[in-house]
């Protein structure tokens, strides 16, 4: 029933939906924005004039964060209230770098901030990250309750499946507990299926803790669960980017794209029975190539919205950068070998996009270009 991860990656790059209309001519209310030098008006005028924006999803319209938020934004009119024209793709999180750095794309959201350097790094990309909802990872390593792995110094000499490659946030986990990549053998798993594959002569397999977990449980499967959190790994998931170039060019739409998408997100909170109701609309829509689940998706949100709520530092709203935390991500990451040379972040990072939409930790909501 599974497709394989090339196989996926076709699919889902193939998939294209359109979504929100564009907005009132003229927005209801008139107030100056920040610097006092323009009006609504002006702002929503700035707005459409960045024309159909292309969000690309990172994994076909799951209830993700970073996902489920701009597809609720979409369907609950939050775009069309900041004078934005969006255009929901779905995607794979790993290709949609390239095409946001191409144009192809102007909005996404990475699976991790390692990834987006990675694509500036080896794509020669202009790459910047404007919002963060994960402060931690979503991925863990799972082995058999029988195995022979009972720490994780006993991976050396064992054979890991993996799925296109290891996670960042499980390299990274490795590379603390002392064991080196290359110390085991690594096989490339077909699909996503955690039964068939702890069947399978493999020792250990990175899983999402909002996923393969609850297969695994409701199969009534006994396993070990290795979580990056209990190590103290500096993770994250969820990461808005766009490009340099177009946030230069069009800075409100991209203030007011990231405004939306965190309405969205509070909305799936509040609402989360809705909130997968409109992604898994979305999903079926596309034809689900992903072979995704109503109810494997309320317990991915479930999860991974635990994960945000949980793990979002003290004095930031949901979205706000950690701009120090992820360096660390990327700092440890070199160490491990995943970059030759550790970049230089801070050209990737943009903490004012989101720090300017909240009062304290309060959404700033309908703000300038809306009602």
């Amino acid at each position: 029933m599974f497709a394989t991860s090339r196989r996926l990656l076709a699919l889902l790059l193939a998939l294209a939906t359109v979504a929100a209309a564009c907005a009132d001519d003229e927005p209801a209310a008139t107030e100056d924005t920040s610097d006092g030098a323009s009006t609504d008006e002006d702002r929503c005028a700035a707005n459409q004039a960045a024309g159909t924006i292309t969000y690309v999803s990172g994994f076909d319209f799951a209830a993700s964060p970073g996902i489920i938020d701009v597809v609720v934004a979409e369907a609950e009119g939050y775009f069309d209230e900041m004078c934005l024209d969006v255009e929901l793709m779905g995607g794979f999180a790993p290709s949609n770098g390239p095409l946001v750095a191409a144009g192809q794309a102007q909005m996404s959201a990475a699976s991790s901030f390692g990834e987006m350097v990675n694509n500036n790094v080896n794509g020669d990309a202009d790459l910047v990250a404007v919002g963060q909802l994960g402060h931690t990872g979503v991925e863990a390593l799972v082995v058999p309750a029988d195995g022979a792995i009972a720490e994780l110094t006993d991976l050396p000499g064992t054979t890991v499946g993996i799925k296109g490659d290891l996670p960042y946030t499980i390299q990274s986990m490795l590379g603390l507990a002392g064991v080196e990549r290359g110390t085991f053998d690594e096989v490339l798993l077909e699909g996503f299926d955690p039964i068939a594959h702890l069947e399978l002569d493999i020792d250990a397999l990175p899983v999402y803790k909002s996923n393969e977990p609850g297969q695994l449980d409701a199969a009534g499967i006994d396993y070990v669960l290795f979580d990056p959190v209990d190590y103290d790994v500096p993770a994250s998931f969820g990461v808005y980017f766009t490009s340099a170039s177009f946030l230069a060019e069009h800075p409100t739409a991209v203030e007011d794209f990231v405004r939306a998408a965190l309405r969205g997100f509070q909305f799936s909170l509040d609402d989360p029975d809705a909130a997968v109701a409109h992604a898994f609309e979305r999903i079926e829509a596309a034809g689900n190539p992903a072979f995704l689940f109503a109810e494997s998706e309320a317990f991915r949100w479930g999860v991974e919205s635990a994960l945000v709520t949980d793990h979002t530092p003290d004095g930031l709203g949901y979205g706000q950068i950690d701009a120090a935390g992820l360096a660390e991500e990327v700092a440890l990451l070199t160490q491990v070998g995943v970059f030759d040379a550790e970049p230089d972040t801070a050209s990737m990072i943009d903490t004012s996009v989101v720090d300017g939409l909240y009062d304290g930790t309060e959404l700033i909501w309908p703000g300038p270009a809306g009602e």
